[in-house]
């Protein structure tokens, strides 16, 4: 088994123990136990408990790629897009199955909540906050405040496909697409409203 495989084994265990028991009642020893590895081998991969949950969280929830959508004809297309393969991504039932599970744990500890709040911005692995950035700069409006528009566009958006997802077992993929597409156009009707009446002000 090599170091990735060993990884991905090590991660896998960790969210398995963490929807098993909650992350204030799983243990390095728990992990070992679930992955079929010693515990000597945990901490080689990962120094303590937070950093193997920092990583499960980052790598399952933030950190994937999403297909180039050379054929779209518009920047509303392309976002539209982009946020429809963000939105499968998120609402998919193991990731869904997560994030209840970090929901239910987070109050218990101030590690996972610090944990999340570490990782709200999702750093260079934003690709919605990449797009928007590189979106601003492109019609001449550098956006000084892009973390917060990011996470208005995402509550818009995938966001509220994501909360559905959590309390509603079906989701209707047509009705799913048209909130989305719906939700992207009115962001970017405010954005280029609120340029029109402070151009100043974001250049």
């Amino acid at each position: 088994m090599d170091e990735c495989e060993r990884r991905e084994r090590i991660l896998s265990a960790a969210d398995e123990a963490l929807r098993r028991y909650g992350y204030q009642a799983v243990s390095m020893d728990k992990v070992a136990l679930c992955s079929g590895m010693s515990k000597r081998t945990l901490y080689q991969q990962f120094p303590s408990k937070q950093d193997l949950f920092q990583s499960l969280i980052e790598k399952r929830l933030f950190c994937f790629s999403l297909p180039v959508r050379e054929h779209a004809r518009t920047s509303e297309d392309e976002l539209i897009g982009l946020l429809d393969d963000l939105t499968a991504h998120l609402t998919r039932p193991e990731t869904i199955e997560l994030i209840r599970a970090i929901i239910a744990s987070a109050s218990e500890t101030e590690d996972l909540r610090d944990i999340m709040n570490s990782l709200k911005q999702c750093g260079k692995s934003n690709i919605l906050q990449a797009w928007l950035s590189a979106y601003c700069i492109q019609h001449g409006h550098p956006e000084t405040r892009i973390e917060r528009k990011t996470q208005q566009l995402f509550s818009m958006t995938a966001g509220e496909r994501m909360l559905h997802a959590l309390f509603h077992k079906e989701t209707d993929a047509e009705e799913s697409r048209a909130i989305i597409a719906d939700g992207a156009r009115l962001f970017l009707i405010g954005l280029h409203a609120e340029w029109s009446q402070s151009p100043v002000e974001n250049a």
